[in-house]
């Protein structure tokens, strides 16, 4: 019985996913709920999951319909970072501004952007206050995993239920291939922590915001293979993006319009990390209004977990949070993606989900994100390293192939405090090229 109900989901699932349209998202966007939202301990399933579409964008509300999904809604937590954050933001209120072309002018720490600014703004000077604010969002030193992994699902059946338990895989679907990662990002300038020392990490480059490292430990056919990027405090200035491959045994440069390409071979590209990449100024931005959103932020398991036809749909809990929705679109004409729709947490500045939209005006994927709070139950933190939703799953549906990346931070993921010479250890070029 169990497989019938999964093969009439699949039905389900593929009918009324190849039905939705851009237009659709923006009926959805535009539409105001007539609908009570779920109060919190409300738990539903199938049978009566029609009354979450008005809080689950289009793309995604598809994917969580289908027989035996079950949905527990969370009560709203309103998360209190930590106050070194808190009064960066203070100190520093009014002062950042939007210049030309978008670009962020006078920032110093904090966040740069208040809620009520951005209501005030012109929907284009909002939506670029919305992208900063999601680049500037408290993340302490920056976050480390050493125990990450990365699932490829395939767009084929079997008759395995579950798919694989232990890596939370609780549904149906078939797994292509898992990567065994590690990845870590430090902030250099900018950390408000650090307001003594102009906001600027000890001997570090006056020039860098942040250094990011990912590497691949299994399988043994990309073992050793690391990559370290190096973003500019300059948003016009390109990434440096140094590869080491094992295969090659040398370091090469990544070229910009390579950041579009599919990472690893996954269903993610890196402009798609945590639903955008930072680069806020490879876009044009538009403030599109607020919706209540449902999104995983506060996690009931440490690792995640899944459902549905092909395991690819959060098993968990779900808030209900306001959200910013902003339309972005690439400068670049060559860029797969015409546009993305980001619905972005109006507290965290976290991307609950994202849809991005290709050339043929179809939507392509679905991203999605899912966070754990690890401070205090009321939504404080007395711990600086936890004062913050710890990211614990980012994945990427390709709607039109029916193939999945999930991406998975690990049970140890921490936001250590960093010095400059643990950047220089851990993100060394020079230690690429001994492919260590």
């Amino acid at each position: 019985m169990k497989h019938i109900s999964l093969f009439f989901g699949l039905i389900f699932l593929s009918s009324v996913q190849a039905a939705v349209t851009p237009e659709d998202v923006n009926a959805w966007i535009k539409t105001k709920p007539m609908l009570d939202p779920p109060a919190a301990g409300t738990v539903v399933t199938f049978d009566n999951v029609r009354s979450l579409e008005p809080w689950i964008a289009p793309g995604l509300f598809q994917e969580m319909s289908f027989p035996g999904t079950e949905i527990t809604i969370q009560k709203t937590a309103d998360y209190v970072f930590h106050e070194t954050f808190n009064e960066a933001t203070r100190r520093h209120s009014g002062e950042a501004k939007i210049g030309s072309g978008g670009a962020l002018e006078n920032y110093s720490a904090g966040q740069p952007f208040s809620h009520e600014q951005i209501l005030e703004a012109d929907a284009t000077t909002a939506g670029y206050m919305i992208g900063w604010n999601r680049v500037h969002q408290w993340r302490h030193f920056g976050p480390k995993s050493s125990g990450g992994k990365a699932l490829y699902l395939g767009s084929t059946q079997n008759d395995v239920v579950p798919l694989n338990a232990p890596e939370g895989l609780f549904g149906g679907g078939s797994l292509e291939r898992t990567l065994t990662i590690q990845y870590q990002r430090v902030y250099l300038n900018h950390i408000s922590m650090l307001g003594d020392k102009n906001y600027r990490m000890k001997g570090a480059d006056s020039k860098v915001h942040f250094k990011e490292l990912m590497g691949f430990l299994a399988p043994h056919n990309v073992a050793g293979t690391k990559f370290v990027i190096e973003r500019k405090l300059d948003p016009r200035a390109d990434d440096q993006v140094n590869i080491y491959s094992p295969t090659e045994r040398r370091v090469r440069r990544l070229s910009a319009k390579e950041r579009a390409d599919s990472f690893m071979g996954s269903d993610f590209t890196l402009d798609d990390v945590e639903g955008f990449s930072g680069r806020t100024l490879d876009y044009k931005w538009s403030f599109l209004g607020m919706r209540k959103v449902l999104a995983v932020s506060d996690s009931a398991h440490d690792s995640p977990q899944y459902f549905g036809p092909y395991s690819r749909v959060p098993r968990d809990r779900w808030q209900l949070r306001d959200c910013y929705v902003v339309e972005v679109i690439s400068i670049w004409d060559g860029h797969p993606y015409k546009k993305r729709i980001m619905f972005v947490d109006a507290q965290t500045f976290n991307i609950t989900t994202e849809l991005a939209i290709d050339r043929q005006d179809r939507i392509w994927k679905v991203f999605q994100a899912t966070y754990k709070w690890q401070g205090e139950a009321d939504g404080t933190a007395k711990d600086i390293a936890t004062s913050m939703p710890h990211p614990v799953m980012d994945g990427a549906i390709d709607i039109i192939n029916n193939t999945a990346t999930l991406v998975h931070m690990g049970k140890d993921i921490e936001f250590p405090e960093m010095t400059k010479r643990a950047v220089r250890r851990v993100f060394s070029i020079s230690a690429l090229g001994e492919g260590k």
